[in-house]
């Protein structure tokens, strides 16, 4: 097996076993307000007092999330490229769903990494996480 096709195997593995759904698999709460998204790849952009701002991959603002965790939450919710989204009324909410989905993420990670350890054996961790982040890549899928 290539490399290449350790990264296409993985990729549609993930993608067939029903990768899970952010915020969908990981907010436990109802208490959430809608906002609108552009349909379209978004990224994390600059700090301002606080604030952190919502960019498309083209760099249009598309939001001003209030802190991080806000900010990581529409990012993470934006895999799928929504029109809009429910974001929970309270921090702690917001923060707790990252987290559990950062720990899925990470429970991703680690099952890749071994399983690349174990088909090329020789090879080293950078090479890991090269192909973890390929993968994650091609699922549109994000860390922070």
């Amino acid at each position: 097996m290539t490399e290449k096709e350790f990264i296409t195997n993985w990729a549609k593995k993930l993608w067939s076993d029903s990768l899970k759904k952010f915020p969908d698999d990981f907010n436990g709460t109802d208490n959430c307000r809608k906002i609108e998204l552009p349909g379209k790849t978004l990224v994390l952009g600059e700090e301002f007092f606080g604030a952190f701002e919502i960019l498309t991959v083209n760099g249009n603002s598309v939001y001003q999330a209030a802190n991080h965790d806000e900010a990581k939450f529409i990012i993470y919710a934006s895999r799928a490229k929504p029109v809009s989204i429910d974001l929970p009324g309270k921090h702690e909410e917001i923060k707790a769903a990252n987290s559990k989905y950062e720990q899925y993420l990470d429970s991703l990670i680690k099952n890749i990494e071994a399983d690349y350890r174990g088909t090329f054996p020789g090879w080293g961790s950078n090479e890991a996480a090269s192909a973890v982040n390929e993968i994650f890549r091609a699922l549109n899928l994000t860390r922070y």
